[in-house]
């Protein structure tokens, strides 16, 4: 986990990826870390069967926030999870705190990438 850890500069968003990648990988069967990118991408993809099959992403953003991208979602409504960005491929959460990463929505948002993805 060190070199996950490594890519992200801020504490605060460090802890927030940390606690994001834990439910990824809890919530995905043969799941692969990839991290892209070169200094200032630094980008975490999870796929499945291949490099070219991402289902989620994690990258530090501004201010010590993190974002969690994901992959397979056109359309996606949800109360407490608020969608940013104009994303071609992925939908992006940005998370400020770790009190705003709650398990059950994520689980639930990944169950969605899960019922979506074609592999």
């Amino acid at each position: 986990m060190s070199t996950f850890t490594q890519i992200f500069k801020s504490d605060k968003a460090k802890e927030m990826a940390v606690r994001l990648k834990e439910i990824i990988i809890d919530q995905f069967e043969d799941i692969e870390e990839n991290i892209l990118g070169g200094a200032k991408v630094k980008l975490v993809l999870f796929t499945r069967g291949g490099s070219n099959n991402v289902l989620c992403g994690i990258q530090e953003g501004s201010s010590n926030s993190c974002m969690l991208y994901v992959h397979h979602l056109a359309q996606i409504n949800h109360p407490r999870l608020k969608f940013s960005g104009k994303g071609k491929h992925a939908k992006r959460i940005k998370f400020n705190e770790l009190d705003e990463i709650i398990e059950e929505d994520i689980k639930w948002l990944l169950g969605q990438v899960e019922e979506n993805a074609p592999f």
